[in-house]
């Protein structure tokens, strides 16, 4: 009898033990978005819906963009410990001193564009000759010059007018072109039922990574098993977000994004997966992947248009330290 409750306890103890090891404390992380929560970071957000990063450890607090908040503080300052980012942001901080790197990119290129009503027939930039060009950021300026640029002209061949962040002006025929992002505004003017014409930035120069994850160098130092975790999970998001778009933008539309439209949400995923995919010959697994040769590339564009006032190496802005290992693990 003794035997048996000797035997009976130290299976309870056993149990006891596994069920605490089981509940063990998740290790909280926050991701700072650079926009509100939509498709753009569906590989996060499909990954969070699905519990994809609690079983992996990770209590993940997804913090959307506010009004004059930028992700880079966010994450210098501690209140985020991985940031979503433009590469033309990256460099022009790690440029500054401020001690970011790159982990991953999901987007080879970036969506910037130049839009125009299709009745106006301006399909090239050499067709922007005095056109009205709607302005509305300092970051649309330098994205036009860079065009305007490619093909032998200058910002004064065009006639800038200061604009409201909307598609309003287009609209209206108050402006004939407008900078804008091939998943967002051509859809939009699309269900308003206008025809667009679309010169993608990319093709004309402006080439920069975009939707870059970054964390500070201490963080790769301190927390590496961290990092890689959360990259294993999300760009495991990424792909059954891509394999699944319409499903994907039902849910962001659903559970963080009711503004949106589930259409509209749809098509510019699908446009997201294009530009995940320009220029990668491997497949899906390579999803993040970066090269020395592009930031550097985006190093020598902003120091001629004078965005930075000294050229950095692109061994600074970058690390494929755990991109290696995400692929090497499927």
């Amino acid at each position: 009898m003794l035997k048996k409750t000797i035997v009976l306890g130290m299976f309870i103890v056993m149990l006891c033990s596994a069920q605490s090891f089981a509940k063990e404390p998740l290790q909280p992380l926050t991701i700072q978005l650079e926009w509100l929560p939509h498709v753009g970071f569906a590989g996060v957000l499909l990954a969070k819906k699905q519990g994809w990063y609690e079983e992996a450890g990770i209590d993940l607090t997804i913090k959307t963009w506010e009004l004059n908040m930028s992700p880079i503080e966010e994450v210098l300052t501690g209140k985020a410990q991985i940031g979503i980012e433009q590469g033309a942001d990256i460099i022009k901080a790690r440029s500054k001193g401020k001690k970011i790197r790159a982990v991953a990119t999901l987007f080879q290129k970036s969506p910037a564009c130049l839009i125009s009503k299709k009745k106006l027939g301006i399909k090239t930039p050499e067709q922007l000759r005095g056109k009205r060009v709607g302005i509305y950021h300092p970051s649309a300026i330098l994205m036009v010059k860079i065009v305007l640029t490619d093909v032998r002209m200058k910002y004064d061949d065009i006639i800038p007018i200061e604009v409201g962040w909307n598609i309003q002006s287009l609209l209206d025929d108050t402006t004939d072109v407008l900078p804008g992002y091939m998943n967002d505004q051509p859809l939009s003017i699309k269900e308003r039922g206008y025809e667009t014409n679309v010169i993608p930035a990319f093709k004309h120069g402006y080439d920069f990574y975009s939707g870059v994850y970054f964390v500070t160098d201490t963080m790769i130092q301190k927390q590496p098993e961290l990092i890689q975790t959360f990259l294993n999970v999300t760009m495991r998001g990424w792909r059954e977000a891509f394999k699944t778009p319409q499903a994907t933008a039902q849910m962001i539309v659903a559970e963080y994004y009711p503004e949106g439209s589930v259409q509209q949400q749809t098509e510019s995923l699908k446009i997201f997966h294009t530009l995940a995919m320009v220029g990668i010959a491997g497949g899906d697994h390579l999803l993040g992947i970066m090269e020395g040769r592009f930031w550097a590339k985006g190093v020598d564009i902003l120091y001629k248009y004078k965005q930075i006032d000294k050229k950095i190496p692109e061994t600074d802005l970058f690390t494929l330290e755990f991109l290696k290992k995400v692929t090497m693990g499927r």
